[in-house]
């Protein structure tokens, strides 16, 4: 286990991460300031942000979280994905990185040299390690492991989108969480398909969060579902507007309308 420490003080550099992520980062100061979503040491927590059905919004929510993390954390933020072919976290955050996390792991496994720098940097403040839709690449189950531990100790906070766990680097990235949060439309169909899956994963000795995203043409909400779903998990349970067309929408307005879900998921990760 890590020891905690500040960035003003001197740090050991994890093996195989760039000495360029310990140093100190300023935050930007232009987002919403979230309870909860500021963290000022490193190691800091890593959280899976895991959809239970394709269109849960996972690729929004992660993004949400690190942003508002990133305007008013002193210590670095990341955002990643595992590659593949949906490439949300990069459509949010308008920033692509010239490697995946897939890449970077085939090449770890591989004991091939892993440039200095292969993250992207957004103006919120955010490191993004994302990029566009890969189709070929799939990457090592062991070395995404293995880079996520290294990202964790780097970073004030790291979120991992993981999409729907259908890839085995996705599976790599839920093991390597110290957090996660399961996200779901709340929908009859939705909570009928989340809650498929998770009667197929056991329960974790890590927090969990359940993310209820709500559907537009759902109707209502099957709230006692939802929350014996959560129930069964030990887990809290929040429920998250729908938030429209998010590409087309100002950061610090999408972040006004899901501070509810926000403020439990920094919560959770104080846990």
């Amino acid at each position: 286990m890590h020891e905690s420490r500040t960035l003003r003080g001197k740090s050991n550099r994890p093996a195989g991460w760039p000495r360029s992520l310990q140093l100190a980062h300023s935050a930007s100061g232009g987002g919403l300031s979230v309870s909860g979503l500021s963290f000022h040491q490193t190691p800091g927590p890593l959280l899976a942000v895991v959809g239970l059905c394709g269109g849960a919004g996972v690729s929004v929510l992660a993004h949400l979280i690190a942003t508002s993390a990133a305007a008013t954390s002193q210590a670095p933020v990341l955002l990643a994905d595992t590659g593949g072919p949906t490439a949300g976290a990069a459509l949010y955050s308008g920033a692509s990185a010239p490697l995946t996390l897939a890449d970077i792991s085939e090449r770890v496994a591989a004991s091939e040299r892993v440039p200095p720098r292969f993250w992207a940097d957004v103006p919120e403040g955010l490191r993004v390690l994302a990029g566009e839709p890969q189709f070929t690449v799939q990457g090592s189950d062991d070395a995404v492991r293995r880079v996520l531990s290294d990202a964790r100790a780097a970073h004030g906070l790291t979120v991992i989108d993981a999409g729907t766990l259908a890839r085995p680097a996705e599976q790599a990235a839920l093991g390597a969480a110290s957090h996660v949060a399961w996200v779901l439309p709340a929908s009859r169909s939705g909570l009928e398909r989340g809650g498929r899956v998770l009667d197929r994963i056991t329960r974790l000795s890590r927090p969990e969060i359940l993310v209820a995203r709500a559907d537009p043409v759902g109707g209502k909400p099957p709230l006692g579902g939802l929350a014996d779903l959560a129930d069964s998990r030990r887990s809290p349970l929040v429920l998250l507007p729908h938030l429209g067309h998010v590409t087309d929408r100002p950061l610090r307005d999408l972040q006004a309308q899901a501070a509810v879900a926000l403020q439990a998921l920094g919560g959770l990760l104080s846990r």
